[in-house]
């Protein structure tokens, strides 16, 4: 638990700086964490895929990152298309894996669009979704460190349990309400409240989701680049969930 908390302690130190101060330092983590991400999302199969293919992903990304959204439509389906001549031309690539790179592709799409869109209203608004997503997950551990006793879904994560998870909506919804009351003034308090209320749920969506993923490619985590918590999309996999969730509120709301 100590080696966990110095490790969360670092990463805090280096993100929250850079998303409060903005700029280059911010758009440098970003990237990171996003190019990062695609890393770990290929390297599940970097012994059958090539190495051409990451490359691939990384420009449809930031291609992806910058298209207006009537265009970004007419890529995705683009995208899907070279993906099955992928599946038709090469026997290392399977359906399987088209799927597994679309969705993967789209998340991190939308995530990354996300960051952006909240950045225009405020970096404050940024920082909100770091808090309610991270103490969702702090809340939810030590909830089913002393409370759990009954599984949350034991075929995909045998450790969480259903009172964790109780615990961990309750500190991630009261959070975002108290943080959004007294720091966020540019979004509507009535969005804030929503949000506030959805957003550790889909938190913990996120999280059982990336478990899912781990559990069929038979892999404890995804990496190894932070000490106790493994790899980037260990740390971020419930964030990306809350990115596309607080996009989809701030497309419909704003």
């Amino acid at each position: 638990m100590k080696q966990r908390f110095l490790t969360a302690l670092a990463i805090t130190a280096v993100v929250l700086p850079s998303f409060l101060y903005g700029g280059w330092p911010f758009r440098i983590v970003v990237f990171f964490f996003i190019l990062t991400s695609l890393y770990e999302m290929y390297a599940v199969k970097k012994d059958v895929w090539p190495l051409w293919l990451y490359f691939i992903m990384i420009a449809l990304i930031i291609l992806f990152a910058v298209l207006n959204l009537e265009k970004l439509y007419i890529a995705f389906i683009l995208l899907m298309i070279a993906l099955f001549v992928l599946t038709i031309s090469f026997e290392w690539f399977t359906p399987l894996d088209l799927t597994y790179i679309f969705t993967m592709l789209i998340l991190l799409t939308t995530a990354l669009r996300s960051v952006f869109l909240t950045v225009s209203y405020g970096r404050i608004e940024l920082v909100y979704l770091l808090v309610v997503t991270f103490l969702t997950d702090t809340g939810a551990y030590f909830a089913g460190y002393f409370f759990g006793k009954n599984k949350l879904n034991e075929r995909i994560s045998p450790k969480k349990t259903i009172e964790g998870s109780i615990g961990g909506w309750i500190v991630g919804a009261a959070s975002g309400l108290i943080f959004a009351y007294f720091l966020v003034d540019r979004l509507p308090f009535t969005m804030m409240i929503v949000s506030s209320l959805m957003l550790p749920i889909i938190s913990q969506i996120g999280d059982l989701a990336f478990s899912s993923i781990k559990r069929h490619y038979k892999i404890k985590d995804f990496g190894t680049i932070f000490p106790a918590h493994g790899g980037v999309l260990d740390r971020i996999d419930s964030l990306l969930f809350t990115l596309m969730a607080f996009y989809v509120l701030l497309m419909l709301w704003m």
